[in-house]
C-alpha cells in the first residue's frame, strides 16, 4: 500500500483521502433500538480508545443488519480501523452468545453486506483534485474512474474472497449491477455521491464485500487509481438508471 501512496505523491503530487461504510449482521435477541444501543455503545467507547475514526453507527435495511461509517482518514489508518471494527464486533457478539456475520450474502432472504470505500485525491494544499461540474470533469477524476474500471475484473478475487460471495450481486437493489460509473447511481460499481460543490467530489467504490481483507481492498483500489493516472485511462460514458443485467454480465460485455 505505502509504495503506491508514495508514487501517487511523487509522480502527481496527490494524496489519497479515504473513508468507508461496512455492513454486518448482529443477531441480537431483541430487534429494538435499545438492544442495538446496548451492544454498540460499549464498542463505540472501545473504538475511540483504539483510535478508530468512527463517524456513526446506523441501522441498515436488513432485519438485524447494521452499518458502521468511518470519518475520512489515511488509507493505512482506514485499513487498520476496518480490521479492528470487524474483530471487536465478532468478539463482542461471541461474548454475548450471538452471531455476527460480515460475509457477502449471509441470509438468502435479507440484504447483502458490502464494504463501500470512499476516495478522493488531495493536493499538497489539501484541495480536492476530483473537481467536477455538469459539463467538465477533472483529469484526476476521469483517469481514476478509468483505472478503477479497467482493473475491476482483475480485482474481483480481492473484493469477493469466497465464491459464495457472488450471490450478493443477485440482490435486486443497493448492489452494483454495472461495471461503470454514475452520479448518485447506486447500481454502478463506482458512484459519485451527489454534491453541488464541484470541489467536494469523491468516488464511492461499491463492489467489495464486507469481509474482504481491508488492506488488500484499499491496496487494489489505489493500484487501479495509480494505473489510471499513469496511463490516462478514460472511463466510459456515465451510466443512468437501473440496468437489466448484472455486474458480471456487464464486465463480460465490455
Amino acid at each position: 500500500m505505502q509504495p503506491i501512496i508514495e508514487s501517487l505523491h511523487d509522480e502527481f503530487g496527490l494524496t489519497p483521502v479515504m473513508a468507508a461504510e461496512i455492513e454486518c449482521y448482529v443477531m441480537l435477541p431483541e430487534i429494538t433500538q435499545e438492544a442495538a444501543d446496548a451492544f454498540f455503545a460499549p464498542l463505540a467507547v472501545q473504538w475511540k480508545e483504539l483510535d478508530v475514526p468512527l463517524l456513526r453507527i446506523e441501522k441498515e435495511r436488513g432485519t438485524q443488519q447494521f452499518e458502521i461509517i468511518t470519518q475520512v482518514t489515511t488509507p493505512a489508518r482506514l485499513a487498520a480501523a476496518l480490521a479492528t471494527i470487524r474483530q471487536t464486533i465478532e468478539h463482542a457478539a461471541q461474548a454475548q452468545g450471538v452471531a455476527a456475520n460480515f460475509t457477502g450474502k449471509p441470509l438468502a432472504d435479507e440484504p447483502s453486506n458490502g464494504l463501500h470505500i470512499h476516495l478522493h485525491l488531495a493536493d499538497d494544499d489539501g484541495i480536492n483534485a476530483y473537481h467536477k461540474t455538469d459539463v467538465w470533469t477533472s483529469d484526476a477524476l476521469r483517469w481514476s474512474l478509468g483505472g478503477l474500471l479497467a482493473r475491476l475484473e482483475a480485482h474481483l478475487p480481492v473484493f469477493f474472497p469466497n465464491p459464495r460471495d457472488y450471490a450478493r450481486l443477485n440482490d435486486a437493489d443497493h448492489v452494483p449491477k454495472l461495471a461503470g460509473w454514475g452520479v448518485n447511481n447506486r447500481y454502478c460499481a463506482l458512484r459519485i455521491p451527489m454534491n453541488e460543490d464541484p470541489y467536494d467530489k469523491r468516488i464511492e467504490h461499491r463492489v467489495p464485500c464486507a469481509h474482504a481483507d481491508p488492506a488488500a481492498v484499499i491496496t487494489a483500489i489505489l493500484e487501479a487509481v495509480l494505473h489510471g493516472l499513469r496511463q490516462h485511462v478514460e472511463p466510459p460514458p456515465q451510466e443512468y438508471g437501473k440496468p437489466q443485467i448484472g455486474l458480471l454480465e456487464s464486465l463480460s460485455g465490455r
